[in-house]
């Protein structure tokens, strides 16, 4: 009997019986599935073939994640603007809390912030803080007989006057109503802050223009140092506010109708 040379086929088939044999002997034999050898011949190809499809990516779901990206943008733009409106609006509101509304100059709240380290710096440095406290003579006259917006309108023209002639790290600030105070930190002695008062003192003295009509008015003006005059900044206050009135009486004294407003035609 005549045998034919073992193919590659039979190769496999009978390689696949003899696997199954010994799957027999451990209990497995008679599972039908000992038939199916020539499954083996293309399961190398089937393994294959499902891992290259399962890692190719599918076109819905390509589409599907742009789509999320595309939103997830959407929604960081969204985000950062409301960011910044809030930021803004913050800003403005801290603004507010410690400026004056007319005239755009500390109010008592940043002047009391400034003070305290002013006060703090100057101990460390065995210097001095001058503050000046500043009424304007007269101002009542405006509002009787110019009226409430003219009364503004020189409130920020002093307001000006006194940001532009004082240091990058002084401080005015508008205490209330016609009355200013102008902290001074850095003063190495009392001349220091006796030529830094009479300067102010000048240029606020100098004619304003409201209503197009120029105007004439004077300010009186108090000086308390620190640490001679007072520890901290309400004692401080009242020394200068004494001081102010002092020399407002002495100038209406010296020279009757001094203080008063003048309205010039």
């Amino acid at each position: 009997m005549s045998t034919n040379p073992p193919t590659e086929g039979n190769a496999e088939v009978t390689l696949a019986a003899h696997r199954n044999a010994r799957r027999g002997k451990n209990g497995n034999a008679g599972n039908g599935h000992a038939t199916n050898g020539a499954c083996l011949t293309h399961s190398a190809d089937a393994v294959h073939y499902e891992t290259s499809e399962a890692s190719a990516p599918r076109a819905p779901t390509l589409a599907a994640a742009i789509r999320k990206s595309e939103t997830l943008l959407k929604l960081n733009m969204a985000l950062t603007e409301e960011i910044r409106l809030l930021t803004e609006a913050l800003a403005k509101t801290t603004r507010c809390a410690l400026h004056d509304e007319l005239t755009g100059l500390p109010n008592r709240r940043l002047l009391q912030d400034h003070f305290e380290m002013a006060t703090a710096r100057a101990a460390r440095k065995h210097n001095h803080v001058a503050l000046l406290f500043i009424d304007l003579d007269g101002f009542k006259n405006i509002n009787d007989s110019i009226g409430h917006l003219a009364a503004d309108s020189l409130l920020q023209q002093v307001a000006g006057r006194l940001a532009s002639c004082i240091r990058s790290y002084d401080t005015a600030c508008r205490y209330g109503g016609d009355e200013f105070v102008v902290l001074l930190p850095h003063i190495d002695r009392r001349e220091q802050a006796i030529a830094a008062q009479n300067k102010i003192a000048g240029r606020l003295a100098m004619p304003y223009m409201v209503g197009g009509r120029p105007v004439a008015m004077t300010a009186s003006c108090g000086l308390a140092l620190y640490p001679f005059d007072g520890k901290d900044c309400t004692e401080l206050l009242k020394v200068a506010d004494y001081a102010m009135y002092h020399r407002k009486a002495s100038a209406a004294a010296s020279s009757p109708g001094a203080c008063e407003f003048v309205l010039r035609e």
